[in-house]
């Protein structure tokens, strides 16, 4: 190759990263404060337990999949994984999707399946035009999760229909993603830092529940104290295991099942049946003890971190919200012969996994209840 040849190149190199460096300094001038909003929004959302849902085309998603390997994995500090999914990685969804509901429909339909309320969805266009972009972001807010958009050329449609919006001020595809990447990074930075802050600063505090003192009673938490707590744990990295039940006339298979539960995390919470729904479920004889009775001796014990009393005839809804790593069941519940364990669809659909612990044999509640002369299992 001559002179001329390599000067040409040499020369296109140089404008680059000129053009590179320029665009990075005019977006401080005009977008530094709408980088430092997307920050704030995905730290408050990933550290308190929340899933970041990233997703574009082409390039866009392959800077999707970076940004959500940074968190899942490590960025520059050493910290507990923090849940991000890039909604351009699984194949066979991604093309189930598009052939039997249309390739605009992509991301759309898998936030709808995976998304919940305190999530927070990071679109990726560089035009802002991205029909199925466009389509994931309506889903999103449609489901209460906050939208963060990172595009160019104007904005676009993308701009204006997310929560907070990044607008690279450049129409080269090339430039806009090479600061797409860079905003990505700043993001993973800002969650570095402020997990590893919470972690420090939160040490003490978390020691007075996680694992509480030798001889304290297990907290009981409403609903919204409850959340709050989870959150609190999730920032610091802690894992959480759930299991519910009556517990009604408590016996040694109880206790060993909690004790072994607690061994699968840091932290137990245990949810008890209210008094309503073990009436409904099993009769009016139940509950033997009401439940302020079965709530004081099961916050007695060592292996309990946390009960609270739900309302519901199922967990359903207070897994959905809570989101615990581990959800106990005994082995009575385990495929194929197990009893149907409807919750189970909700764990797995954030990522959690269900756990089915060996039972005591000849230690039940049905074989209590009659030895106390009680109908009802």
């Amino acid at each position: 190759m001559g002179a001329p040849a390599d000067d040409a190149v040499a020369a296109l190199v140089a404008r680059g990263l000129r053009d590179g460096a320029s665009l990075r300094r005019v977006l401080l001038d005009t977008e530094g404060a709408a980088v430092s909003t997307a920050a704030r929004v995905v730290v408050d959302a990933v550290a308190g337990g929340g899933t970041l849902f990233v997703f574009g085309n082409g390039g866009s998603a392959a800077d999707a999949q970076h940004i959500a390997s940074e968190l899942v994995g490590r960025y520059e500090r050493d910290r507990p994984g923090l849940r991000a999914i890039a909604l351009t990685v699984d194949t066979s969804a991604l093309t189930a999707i598009a052939n039997d509901f249309g390739f605009d429909q992509v991301f759309a339909r898998q936030l709808t399946a995976l998304g919940r309320p305190g999530d927070v969805a990071l679109a990726l266009s560089t035009s802002g035009a991205s029909p199925n972009v466009l389509e994931g972001v309506a889903a999103a807010r449609a489901l209460g999760i906050t939208v963060v958009g990172l595009t160019g050329a104007g904005g676009g449609e993308l701009a204006a229909r997310c929560d907070h919006a990044v607008v690279v001020p450049s129409t080269e595809t090339a430039r806009i993603q090479e600061v797409h990447l860079t905003i990505g990074h700043l993001l993973c930075e800002a969650v570095d830092a402020a997990v590893t802050a919470a972690g420090r600063d939160g040490e003490d505090r978390a020691a007075a529940r996680s694992p509480r003192p030798a001889g304290a009673p297990a907290a009981v938490l409403a609903r919204p104290e409850l959340l709050a707590e989870r959150a609190r744990l999730g920032r610091l990295g802690r894992t959480v295991v759930w299991t519910n039940g009556v517990f009604d006339v408590l016996h040694v298979g109880h206790v060993t099942f909690l004790q072994a539960a607690r061994r699968l995390g840091d932290v137990l919470i245990v949810g008890v049946n209210a008094d309503s729904t073990v009436r409904a479920s099993k009769g009016p004889d139940r509950p033997v003890f009401p439940v302020e009775d079965r709530v004081a001796v099961l916050s007695a014990l060592e292996a309990v971190d946390v009960v609270h009393v739900f309302e519901e005839a199922t967990p359903v809804e207070v897994l959905s919200e809570l989101r615990p790593d581990v959800h106990c069941k005994g082995a009575d519940y385990a495929p194929p012969h197990g009893a149907a364990v409807p919750e189970a669809d909700v764990v797995r659909s954030y990522g959690g996994r269900v756990e089915f612990l060996p039972l005591v044999p000849g230690r039940s509640t049905t074989a209590a209840l009659a030895r106390l002369g009680v109908e009802g299992s």
